[in-house]
């Protein structure tokens, strides 16, 4: 059972205290986890086995039509919820087994990376509902829609993917000015709560620091407002390591905390301006404790990855010093890695032209 992390909270004192909160959720997959783990299964949490989707094997979840791959009945009760009322194509919630999981706000993934490196598909698998394709994309590249202009709905929490390499991003230059894009720019982007009692639409970039100049050479992208997160937990989870420096968070992460800033705030407001029943304000901080599910996925591969790298003996990639090593074994030249590939070229190479010989003769 989560802690109740928000009841008594303050505003210096709700980062350190969500940090708390994630890092024993997150710590509490390491115990559901066997400690005997393949290289094939390092993608996610083997309790679960492994599922043939859109012909491919799969953990968890597929990554090509975002369904999830689990029992209904192993996910948490706000999962569960929030997917059985999605299927029946409104927002109906079963609340039979207690409050569904909501966002503050309409979340626009755009997908500019591979699937399988991919935090944001957490996201969408979870939100979504239990169908097998129920994942919403925006207008093909090839078949556009000019109805996507009218960006904002008229409902909160939808979750929509824009993949790039299929989808158009959406027109953000005829939309109002209730959707914000979630990206650091020195001078630029404002705290999130600044503005939080505005966002109707959060649009999030998932890719790598490398491909974010897209949000400025895009114009409907670069057309959004930026936001950044006001208080930004000191360290990420993720166990990918980058050169971009401390404070740099993995796409699921950012949404989190994000949401649970947003939200935050609007309690807040509401509170203060007496537009709150007591029960609905209960209902409120209810709704911020599940947000914590959103890391469900994340928490399931994090701590495969940690098995994993136990079985094989070598530093967990999501520890300081096993994202350390990492950047020092890139630097290197020569390392086993790239011996090895070296070696496998020549060989491909010895074996065209032996191929090449035989045919001539």
């Amino acid at each position: 059972m989560l802690p109740n992390a928000h009841e008594h909270e303050t505003d210096s004192g709700a980062v350190v205290i969500e940090e708390q909160s994630v890092q024993e959720y997150l710590d509490s997959f390491m115990d559901t986890t066997p400690s005997t783990t393949t290289e094939s299964n390092v993608s996610g949490n083997i309790l679960f086995g492994r599922v043939v989707c859109c012909e491919s094997s799969r953990s968890l979840y597929c990554q090509d039509c975002c369904r999830l791959l689990v029992p209904d009945h192993s996910v948490p009760a706000p999962i569960s919820s929030r997917r059985r009322g999605n299927s029946e194509g409104d927002k109906s919630f079963d609340y039979s087994g207690g409050r569904p999981l909501v966002l503050p706000f309409n979340l626009h993934i755009i997908l500019d990376d591979r699937r399988g490196s991919a935090t944001g598909l957490h996201a969408v698998v979870l939100m979504n509902g239990t169908d097998d394709m129920s994942v919403t994309h925006y207008a093909s590249k090839d078949t556009p829609n000019t109805e996507v202009s009218n960006v904002p709905s008229s409902t909160i929490g939808s979750v929509k993917l824009v993949d790039l390499a299929t989808d158009e991003i959406p027109k953000y230059r005829e939309c109002d000015d209730s959707a914000f894009l979630l990206f650091p720019s020195p001078g630029v982007s404002v705290p999130l709560e600044s503005v939080a009692s505005k966002v109707r639409t959060l649009v999030v970039l998932d890719c790598k620091w490398t491909k974010s100049k897209l949000c400025r050479t895009d114009e409907d992208l670069s057309s959004l407002p930026k936001v950044h997160l006001s208080s930004p937990p000191e360290k990420s989870f993720y166990w990918r390591w980058h050169n971009a420096g401390p404070g740099m968070l993995s796409t699921i992460e950012a949404i989190y905390y994000a949401a649970v800033e947003t939200m935050r705030i609007k309690h807040k407001l509401l509170l203060d301006a007496g537009q709150i029943s007591q029960s609905d304000s209960r209902n409120l901080l209810i709704d911020r404790n599940n947000l914590i599910h959103l890391l469900w996925l994340f928490g399931h591969q994090r701590a495969a990855t940690f098995k994993s790298a136990e079985h094989a003996g070598i530093l967990a990639p999501g520890t300081d010093e096993g994202k350390e090593m990492q950047r020092a074994m890139r630097k290197q030249k020569g390392t086993w890695r790239q011996l090895r590939h070296k070696e496998d070229e020549r060989r491909l190479n010895e074996r065209i032209k032996l191929k090449a010989s035989r045919n001539k003769i």
